[in-house]
Protein backbone atom coordinates (compact mmCIF):
# COMPACT_ATOMS: atom_id res chain seq x y z
CA UNK A 1 0.00 0.00 0.00
CA UNK A 2 2.89 2.11 0.84
CA UNK A 3 4.48 1.80 -2.56
CA UNK A 4 1.19 2.64 -4.46
CA UNK A 5 0.81 5.57 -2.57
CA UNK A 6 4.56 6.90 -2.64
CA UNK A 7 4.38 5.83 -6.48
CA UNK A 8 1.21 7.98 -7.34
CA UNK A 9 3.00 10.66 -4.91
CA UNK A 10 6.10 10.79 -7.17
CA UNK A 11 3.87 10.43 -10.38
CA UNK A 12 2.04 13.75 -9.25
CA UNK A 13 5.17 15.52 -8.26
CA UNK A 14 6.94 14.85 -11.45
CA UNK A 15 3.67 16.08 -13.43
CA UNK A 16 2.97 18.81 -11.35
CA UNK A 17 6.95 20.18 -11.44
CA UNK A 18 5.63 22.52 -7.87
CA UNK A 19 7.29 21.82 -4.77
CA UNK A 20 4.53 24.77 -2.54
CA UNK A 21 2.66 23.74 0.07
CA UNK A 22 -0.91 23.74 -1.82
CA UNK A 23 0.89 21.28 -4.24
CA UNK A 24 2.11 18.69 -2.49
CA UNK A 25 -0.71 18.28 0.28
CA UNK A 26 -2.93 18.41 -2.86
CA UNK A 27 -1.00 15.71 -4.65
CA UNK A 28 -0.41 13.79 -1.06
CA UNK A 29 -4.18 13.87 -0.60
CA UNK A 30 -5.13 12.85 -4.03
CA UNK A 31 -2.66 9.86 -3.84
CA UNK A 32 -4.00 8.84 -0.49
CA UNK A 33 -7.53 8.94 -1.67
CA UNK A 34 -6.26 6.44 -4.87
CA UNK A 35 -4.49 4.51 -2.80
CA UNK A 36 -6.91 3.69 -0.20
CA UNK A 37 -9.87 3.15 -3.31
CA UNK A 38 -7.24 0.92 -4.77
CA UNK A 39 -7.00 -1.13 -1.82
CA UNK A 40 -10.57 -1.84 -0.96
CA UNK A 41 -11.68 -2.17 -4.74
CA UNK A 42 -9.05 -5.04 -5.94
CA UNK A 43 -7.76 -6.50 -2.48
CA UNK A 44 -6.45 -9.66 -5.10
CA UNK A 45 -4.60 -7.33 -7.41
CA UNK A 46 -2.89 -5.91 -4.20
CA UNK A 47 -1.81 -9.30 -2.95
CA UNK A 48 -0.41 -10.57 -6.71
CA UNK A 49 1.29 -6.62 -6.44
CA UNK A 50 2.93 -7.51 -3.35
CA UNK A 51 4.37 -10.84 -4.85
CA UNK A 52 5.80 -8.76 -7.58
CA UNK A 53 7.94 -7.10 -4.73
CA UNK A 54 8.40 -9.85 -2.30
CA UNK A 55 10.89 -11.04 -4.58
CA UNK A 56 13.14 -8.30 -6.28
CA UNK A 57 15.77 -10.30 -7.64
CA UNK A 58 13.71 -12.68 -9.82
CA UNK A 59 11.71 -9.87 -11.07
CA UNK A 60 14.53 -8.60 -12.33
CA UNK A 61 15.72 -12.21 -13.62
CA UNK A 62 11.98 -11.98 -15.45
CA UNK A 63 12.65 -7.87 -16.58
CA UNK A 64 16.44 -8.72 -17.89
CA UNK A 65 15.35 -12.21 -19.78
CA UNK A 66 12.16 -10.08 -21.67
CA UNK A 67 14.70 -7.83 -22.48
CA UNK A 68 16.84 -10.44 -23.86
CA UNK A 69 13.89 -11.98 -25.40
CA UNK A 70 12.88 -8.70 -27.01
CA UNK A 71 16.43 -8.20 -28.66
CA UNK A 72 17.38 -11.52 -30.38
CA UNK A 73 13.04 -11.59 -31.21
CA UNK A 74 13.56 -8.40 -33.23
CA UNK A 75 16.83 -9.37 -34.97
CA UNK A 76 14.60 -13.20 -35.88
CA UNK A 77 11.89 -11.51 -37.05
CA UNK A 78 13.91 -9.17 -39.27
CA UNK A 79 15.49 -12.77 -41.13
CA UNK A 80 12.05 -14.32 -41.58
CA UNK A 81 10.20 -10.90 -43.03
CA UNK A 82 13.09 -10.42 -45.33
CA UNK A 83 13.61 -14.54 -46.09
CA UNK A 84 11.06 -16.09 -48.91
CA UNK A 85 9.75 -18.56 -46.66
CA UNK A 86 6.13 -18.22 -45.20
CA UNK A 87 5.94 -19.24 -41.09
CA UNK A 88 3.63 -18.74 -39.14
CA UNK A 89 0.63 -20.60 -36.87
CA UNK A 90 -1.19 -20.28 -34.01
CA UNK A 91 -0.58 -22.75 -31.10
CA UNK A 92 -2.51 -23.24 -28.04
CA UNK A 93 0.43 -22.76 -25.52
CA UNK A 94 -1.06 -24.86 -21.79
CA UNK A 95 0.14 -22.66 -18.86
CA UNK A 96 1.39 -23.13 -16.00
CA UNK A 97 1.01 -20.03 -14.06
CA UNK A 98 -1.47 -20.25 -11.83
CA UNK A 99 -1.89 -16.29 -10.46
CA UNK A 100 -3.99 -13.75 -12.32
CA UNK A 101 -1.77 -11.37 -12.39
CA UNK A 102 1.26 -13.88 -13.29
CA UNK A 103 -0.94 -14.99 -16.66
CA UNK A 104 -1.50 -11.30 -17.02
CA UNK A 105 2.25 -10.53 -17.34
CA UNK A 106 2.78 -13.85 -19.45
CA UNK A 107 0.58 -13.07 -22.07
CA UNK A 108 1.87 -9.38 -22.41
CA UNK A 109 5.29 -10.48 -22.22
CA UNK A 110 4.49 -12.95 -25.31
CA UNK A 111 3.08 -10.17 -26.95
CA UNK A 112 5.66 -8.00 -26.37
CA UNK A 113 8.31 -10.45 -28.24
CA UNK A 114 8.15 -9.57 -31.79
CA UNK A 115 6.52 -12.10 -33.89
CA UNK A 116 4.29 -13.21 -31.20
CA UNK A 117 0.53 -12.19 -30.73
CA UNK A 118 -1.27 -13.41 -27.76
CA UNK A 119 -4.89 -14.14 -28.82
CA UNK A 120 -6.82 -15.81 -25.88
CA UNK A 121 -6.24 -17.00 -22.42
CA UNK A 122 -8.55 -19.57 -22.05
CA UNK A 123 -8.22 -21.49 -18.86
CA UNK A 124 -4.19 -22.91 -18.51
CA UNK A 125 -4.56 -22.92 -22.28
CA UNK A 126 -2.88 -19.45 -24.42
CA UNK A 127 -3.72 -19.22 -27.80
CA UNK A 128 -0.76 -17.17 -29.52
CA UNK A 129 0.11 -16.27 -33.25
CA UNK A 130 3.67 -17.49 -33.40
CA UNK A 131 5.79 -16.40 -36.05
CA UNK A 132 8.23 -19.04 -36.16
CA UNK A 133 8.84 -22.78 -37.16
CA UNK A 134 8.43 -25.49 -34.84
CA UNK A 135 11.81 -27.35 -34.01
CA UNK A 136 14.21 -24.16 -34.38
CA UNK A 137 15.76 -22.20 -31.63
CA UNK A 138 13.26 -19.59 -32.08
CA UNK A 139 10.43 -22.75 -31.11
CA UNK A 140 7.46 -21.53 -29.09
CA UNK A 141 8.40 -23.67 -25.86
CA UNK A 142 12.19 -22.58 -25.37
CA UNK A 143 10.29 -19.00 -25.50
CA UNK A 144 7.21 -19.45 -22.91
CA UNK A 145 8.74 -21.78 -20.65
CA UNK A 146 11.42 -19.27 -20.08
CA UNK A 147 9.05 -16.51 -19.56
CA UNK A 148 7.11 -18.98 -17.37
CA UNK A 149 9.91 -19.96 -15.06
CA UNK A 150 10.55 -16.72 -14.01
CA UNK A 151 7.02 -15.69 -13.61
CA UNK A 152 6.48 -19.39 -11.44
CA UNK A 153 9.85 -18.22 -9.25
CA UNK A 154 8.38 -14.34 -8.55
CA UNK A 155 4.45 -16.00 -7.83
CA UNK A 156 5.39 -19.09 -6.55
CA UNK A 157 3.63 -19.31 -2.73
CA UNK A 158 6.39 -18.85 0.13
CA UNK A 159 5.74 -21.38 3.10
Amino acid sequence: MIVVFVGLFGVWIALARRFDPVSISVGGLVAAGVTLLQWRLFPRVNRALLALFRRPHQLALFIGLLLWRLVASTLYTSYVILSPRPEGRIVAVPTKVSDPLGRFLLLNAITLTPSTISLLLDDDLLYVHWLRRGGSTWDWRGVKESLERRLDAIFRRSG
